[in-house]
């Protein structure tokens, strides 16, 4: 199926029924149907390409941006939408077992309108604007007041991302991103787990963060060349654990991310291995306002108190913990939800895939089975306290997968994932979490040492942490430049 953008809009007619492209309205019998949109969206694609299988897989990513929320999403609409065109329309529907749909004509149309592709008068090969040395390549991601560029250099060829917004909402977003990005670095210094943001334009639209390229996204990078299904159960748990921990760090500064999902999480190739980095900030949340003063950072985009009913930018559905759905506030444990439903995904080989009833059966590891159930239970007060508890228990699966992989130390892996699951959660680690008595996290430590030895990642001795976070920080001349470009 091809790029689903298209210039012209149409007005379609068969049967009975009426679809106008540009309004998106669908009349039959000279009658308005009231039907939801994604039913439309369906109608809309397969009008495009009438006698032309469309595949369940295009449908998917094309309406849901890959993204269902439910199993059986496609199907559920398509009936949707054979109701709303009644019997002798919805017969036009031609099911293809096991492929997709076709839209069986004759079908009329007539040219009602144009569709530009972008918002923000932006095209390929266009100067980004402020940044005439820097060309736009192909868009990433587009939205009503959004859209996501890759520029590269005009003469060095270096890529970079650009985040464009007409203002409104999307802008509040960008900004409280520039905020939660700067508290990261000042707090935590240069990390190569999260996505740099290197300057911005709140000024003049079309407004924009540029960000150092970081790869594809999880989605992107899991497909390419069946890189997550060709990948052992052991890899899969070492780029958990990446993302795991850049998650735990920014809680130990008490930023929430909010928005945790496999769109926001970037994949980039390092010698021997990948670098998994963490990006978009901009639903995120952060607890102590206290330490944008003690920082020096101005609050961009950021309000003291804003709910998940007011947040100007909502989180993707499937990745919200269900507290969050009932209007609670959002703590450590939502992101741990999250977390939880990703390293579920990630083992599977399915980044599509929604937790529902009878998930365990897709995975043949007990323990496993425990801690993605413990990550993600529906009950904040039975969910595992913090991501450096989630941290730990992955850390311990990918030791007996790494054992079970190289054939040997196996047993040995596997008692320890067995006294890690067996031990009170409070004796697993050898320094839990602190949190105040209201649910802020206030640290996350690191899971204990020889956990992280065995699963192959490198160990930080808590004596030398200070030591090495002080040779990462900003020096005091980077501070003050970095300080004043955001107060201009």
């Amino acid at each position: 199926m091809k790029d689903e953008k298209q210039s012209t809009q149409y007005r379609y007619r068969f049967g009975t029924a009426e679809f106008d492209e540009a309004r998106f309205e669908l009349t039959v019998g000279g009658l308005a149907v009231d039907v939801q949109r994604k039913p439309l969206e369906l109608l809309a694609i397969m009008l495009r390409h009438v006698e032309e299988v469309v595949t369940r897989d295009e449908l998917l990513e094309s309406v849901w941006e890959g993204r269902p929320t439910v199993e059986h999403v496609v199907a559920n609409a398509i009936a949707k939408l054979r109701n709303a065109l009644g019997e002798d329309n919805a017969a036009r529907i031609i099911t293809q077992p096991r492929v997709g749909y076709r839209f069986k004509g004759p079908v009329e149309r007539v040219a009602v309108g144009r569709n530009f592709a972008s918002a923000l008068d932006l095209r390929v090969g266009l100067a980004v604007p402020r940044r005439e040395h820097f060309a736009l390549v192909s868009p990433m991601s587009q939205s009503e007041q959004s859209e996501v560029w890759l520029a590269r250099h005009e003469k060095t060829g270096e890529p970079r991302v650009y985040k464009f917004s007409s203002g409104g909402q999307q802008l509040a977003a960008l900004k409280r991103e520039a905020t939660l990005n700067r508290v990261l670095r000042n707090s935590l210094g240069e990390r190569p787990d999260f996505v740099r943001i290197l300057d911005w334009n709140f000024e003049a639209a079309p407004f924009f963060l540029e960000c150092a390229y970081a790869g594809a996204n999880l989605s992107t990078w899991a497909k390419t060349e069946d890189r997550l299904a060709t990948s052992s159960r052991a890899e899969r748990l070492a780029l958990f654990l990446q993302i795991a921990d850049a998650v735990a760090a920014a809680h130990s500064v008490g930023v929430l991310h909010k928005d945790l999902k496999p769109a926001n999480v970037m994949v980039e190739s390092k010698p021997g291995g990948w670098q998994i980095r963490v990006g978009d900030f901009g639903n995120g949340r952060l607890l102590e306002f206290d330490r944008l003063k003690a920082l020096g950072i101005t609050q961009l985009g950021m309000t003291v108190t804003h709910g998940v009913g007011t947040d100007p930018v909502s989180a993707t559905p499937l990745y919200v913990a269900p507290e969050l759905l009932a209007g609670h506030e959002p703590t450590a444990q939502s992101d741990v939800y999250a977390l939880g439903l990703i390293l579920y995904q990630m083992l599977h080989g399915d980044l599509r895939k929604p937790l529902v009833s009878g998930w365990e059966r897709d995975l043949d590891d007990e323990l496993l089975r425990e801690d993605i159930a413990k990550a993600t239970d529906g009950d904040p007060a039975q969910r595992l306290p913090t991501v450096a508890a989630a941290h730990a228990r992955a850390t311990a699966r990918g030791a007996a997968a790494k054992g079970r992989s190289c054939g040997i130390g196996g047993g040995a892996a596997r008692q320890r994932a067995t006294r890690s699951r067996e031990a009170p959660l409070g004796h697993r680690r050898t320094r839990e979490p602190h949190t105040r008595p209201d649910g802020r996290l206030m640290a996350v430590r690191a899971p204990i040492a020889h956990l992280s030895r065995v699963a192959g990642l490198r160990t930080r001795d808590p004596r030398t942490e200070p030591a090495r976070r002080r040779s990462h920080a900003l020096s005091q001349r980077e501070r003050a430049e970095f300080r004043g470009s955001v107060s201009r």
